[in-house]
């Protein structure tokens, strides 16, 4: 019979820990609603003069997963009889946006004149939008899809600037009065 190779097991993101025993929270509700709360068999308790209820368990659960920092394995007991356990998972850390590079405003209309004009086709039509994405038109004047291009015919206004976004794709024009 022939042996299988060897797999090795790999991680796409060494940044996330996972302890190896979880955290034993265990949370009675007594007939009035009063919750006790234990964590790892040690009580943990409200802050002083104050009484936990139904209402505060996702509080109390926010604060013992270190706001979903961390997971932990949650008993609830009923003063009816009944029980379940849940495992309260860590949310994935969200990478940082990049931060934008600062553009000062133009100064005056000679500086607004070197602003780089909205991304159009040879017609005219603003470009950069996915198939059939919903485009939000600032102020707002109208709602348009965009065509099977990716391109939309913004209406003629003579309010202003007319703001263009592509609720997908996330494309943000700002197009100046024609």
């Amino acid at each position: 019979m022939p042996k299988l190779p060897a797999l090795r097991h790999r991680r796409n993101d060494t940044s996330e820990t996972v302890p190896v025993v979880l955290r034993h929270v265990v949370i009675t509700v007594d007939i009035t609603g009063t919750l006790t709360v234990t964590v790892d068999q040690q009580p943990h308790l409200p802050p002083a003069g104050e009484v936990w209820g139904r209402g505060d368990f996702g509080a109390i659960l926010d604060d013992l997963t270190e706001q979903r920092r961390i997971p932990v394995r949650v008993d609830v007991y009923e003063s009816d009889g009944s029980h379940f356990t849940d495992i309260i998972h860590a949310h994935r850390p969200r990478r940082a946006p990049e931060p934008e590079p600062d553009v000062p405003a133009p100064a005056d209309e000679e500086a607004a004149a070197d602003t780089p004009a909205p991304p159009t086709d040879d017609s005219g039509r603003l470009v950069g939008f996915l198939p059939g994405e919903t485009v939000f038109l600032g102020q707002i004047v109208e709602e348009v899809a965009a065509d099977e291009n990716g391109t939309i015919t913004p209406p003629h206004t003579s309010t202003g600037p007319v703001v263009v976004v592509g609720r997908a794709s996330g494309t943000v024009i700002v197009q100046e009065t024609r």
